[in-house]
């Protein structure tokens, strides 16, 4: 794949993104009755460590899912904040792309945002953003505890991809974005990869 194939590629996966208008806690029962969730995580299906220090987390990506060249990251940056409502909030970090299967994982932070923070807005816009532009019928949402990480996980599946998109919250840091984009196609050859990689989500703390 030729660099304006790569550029391509990523440009129609960031297309994908929803406008995010950001407001400001899932409520605190919603937080208590979240299941913890044991990931059954293969070390072999995932790459190195992605630290983001922001958000004081960090996460494996899955196998053969390579952070863009330099060279790609101011692109894909400045396409990531023209698609997206940031207000001053939402911050691009990076953008993994698996040539393989065409898929892509692009990683941002919302800053000010955790557990410690009133949330509710903010999930309840976010929730509303994603229904109207796929649809209830295509939506499932949930959210669990990995680690001491709060997830709301929003699942979107239509004829053409599956998306995993998940905001992670701790007590201290910005909230994690996750957004693991899929072709349809390709996904049962990447799901063991995907569970594998938000399995091993953990926070750093403070100093690490």
């Amino acid at each position: 794949m030729n660099a304006q194939q790569h550029i391509l590629g990523c440009r129609t996966l960031l297309l994908l993104l929803l406008p995010l208008a950001v407001a400001c806690q899932s409520s605190e029962k919603e937080q208590l009755t979240a299941r913890q969730l044991s990931f059954d995580v293969v070390d072999s299906l995932l790459g190195p460590v992605y630290e983001v220090k922001s958000a004081r987390k960090s996460f494996h990506p899955p196998v053969g899912f390579e952070p863009v060249p330099d060279s790609l990251h101011a692109i894909l940056r400045e396409k990531f904040i023209q698609e997206v409502s940031l207000e001053g909030k939402v911050d691009f970090v990076q953008f993994f792309f698996d040539q393989r299967h065409s898929a892509g994982l692009i990683v941002s932070t919302v800053r000010d945002l955790n557990l410690t923070t009133d949330t509710t807005a903010f999930i309840g816009r976010y929730r509303q953003a994603i229904l109207a532009e796929y649809g209830e019928d295509q939506v499932t949402a949930g959210d669990y505890w990995v680690d001491s990480i709060y997830v709301k996980n929003f699942l979107v599946t239509d004829s053409a991809q599956v998306r995993f998109q998940l905001l992670c919250l701790t007590l201290e840091g910005d909230a994690l974005e996750l957004q693991y984009v899929v072709p349809r196609a390709a996904y049962p050859s990447v799901l063991k990869s995907l569970e594998s990689s938000i399995g091993s989500l953990k926070p750093i703390n403070q100093g690490g």
